[in-house]
C-alpha cells in the first residue's frame, strides 16, 4: 500500500527496550519517566503533565456515561492501562480522577495496571495508597497486542501513556484492532513528537537527570552510572530522541486505525456475522512544558450514535486535531 511506504521509517532502537538491558537500570528509567509525568517543574510548567491527561480521560468517561444515560444503559466501566511500567502517571490520574468524581457524588472508576513485564512490587505500593481503593493490577504478563479474556470480558477503556510509540507498524495496528474488538475505546498519550522543539526538550533531559535522580530512590549502581560516569543521562536522552522519532502524527495514526477497522470488521463478520465496526477519532495537542514540551493525545471510541448516510463521509483528520489556543503561552500563564 502506498501509504505504508509513505509512513515507513527505519525503526532504530531504545536501550531500555532491549532484553539484554539491565532490569535494575530499566526500572530506574521508568521511575524517571513516572517522576516527570507526576511532578510540576517550576517555572516551566503550570501543572504536572498527568493533570492534562486526567482532563482528557475525565471528558471521555463523561461522554461515555452521557451516552449510557441516552440509551438507558448502566454498565460499569473501568480503565485498563497497558504497558504501565513502574506505574507511570496512572496512580496519580486515578487519585485525581476519582477525587473529582467523589466530590460530585459519582462512583469511582476502577483502574487496572498491566504490562508484559509486571512491576508488581511498585504497583502494590501504589494500590495500597489509593484513597478510593480503586487501583489494582494484573500480576501476570499482559500482551497489549492481544489482551487476555479476563480483561476483554469486562467493559473497559484502554490507555497507553508514553508507550504506544514502542510498537512498530504491525504491533500498533494489532493493538488498535484488539481494542476495537473488545474495548469501549482507547486513549493514547505522548509527551513528544518528531519536531525540532522536541529535539531541544530532549537535550534538556541530560542536566535534568542529575537533578531528579535523588528523588527516585537510586541504587548504588544508578548513582555510579549517573554521577560517576554519566551513562544513564546519555541513555535517557538517546531513548528520548528515538521516542520522538517514532511518535506518529494524527494522519499516520488515522491510517493505522483505518487498516485496523478493516481487519476488525472482517474478523467480526467471520465470528458472528456482524460487519462494519465504526469508531470515531479525535486528536489534540497542548503545551505541558514551556517553551518546547507538547502533549499529543489521541482518542478512539465506538460510534454509538446513529448517523445519516450523508454524514458518513470521511472527515479530514486535520479537522479533528484540537490545537492549544495559547500555543506560545509562557510558564506563568494558565492555558
Amino acid at each position: 500500500m502506498c501509504l505504508d511506504r509513505l509512513y515507513w521509517r527505519p525503526w532504530l532502537f531504545e536501550f531500555h527496550d532491549q532484553t539484554w538491558f539491565s532490569p535494575e537500570l530499566r526500572q530506574h528509567i521508568q521511575n524517571l519517566l513516572a517522576f516527570l509525568w507526576t511532578h510540576q517543574i517550576l517555572p516551566f510548567q503550570t501543572k504536572a503533565p498527568y493533570v492534562r491527561a486526567t482532563a482528557v480521560l475525565e471528558r471521555v468517561i463523561e461522554e461515555i456515561e452521557e451516552e449510557d444515560r441516552m440509551y438507558h444503559e448502566d454498565k460499569p466501566l473501568r480503565i485498563v492501562d497497558c504497558c504501565s511500567g513502574a506505574g507511570g502517571p496512572m496512580p496519580a490520574i486515578e487519585r485525581t480522577l476519582n477525587a473529582r468524581r467523589q466530590a460530585r457524588s459519582l462512583p469511582p472508576v476502577p483502574v487496572l495496571l498491566s504490562d508484559l513485564h509486571p512491576h508488581t512490587s511498585a504497583w502494590a505500593k501504589h494500590a495500597s495508597i489509593s484513597p478510593s481503593g480503586s487501583l489494582s493490577f494484573v500480576s501476570n504478563p499482559v500482551d497489549a497486542l492481544r489482551a487476555p479474556q479476563a480483561i476483554r470480558a469486562k467493559r473497559h477503556l484502554r490507555t497507553f501513556c508514553l508507550s504506544f510509540h514502542h510498537f512498530g507498524e504491525s504491533g500498533a495496528r494489532a493493538i488498535l484492532q484488539d481494542a476495537m474488538e473488545s474495548a469501549e475505546g482507547i486513549c493514547i498519550f505522548e509527551l513528544q513528537a518528531l519536531d525540532f522543539a522536541t529535539f531541544c526538550m530532549m537535550l534538556c533531559l541530560f542536566p535534568l537527570t542529575f537533578l531528579v535522580t535523588p528523588f527516585v530512590q537510586p541504587s548504588p549502581l544508578v548513582l555510579l552510572l549517573t554521577y560517576g560516569l554519566p551513562v544513564l543521562p546519555a541513555i535517557f536522552v538517546f531513548d528520548g530522541l528515538v521516542s520522538a522519532y517514532r511518535t506518529r502524527t494524527p494522519q499516520h495514526l488515522s491510517h493505522l486505525a483505518t487498516l485496523a477497522t478493516m481487519s476488525a470488521s472482517v474478523a467480526s463478520a467471520d465470528r458472528n456475522g456482524v460487519g462494519m465496526i465504526d469508531w470515531q477519532w479525535e486528536f489534540g495537542t497542548e503545551t505541558h512544558t514551556w517553551p518546547f514540551g507538547r502533549m499529543r493525545w489521541a482518542v478512539g471510541r465506538k460510534d454509538r450514535i446513529p448517523r445519516d448516510e450523508d454524514d458518513e463521509d470521511d472527515v479530514d483528520v486535520d479537522d479533528l486535531v484540537r490545537e492549544d489556543e495559547a500555543e506560545g503561552s509562557g510558564p506563568g500563564m494558565e492555558e
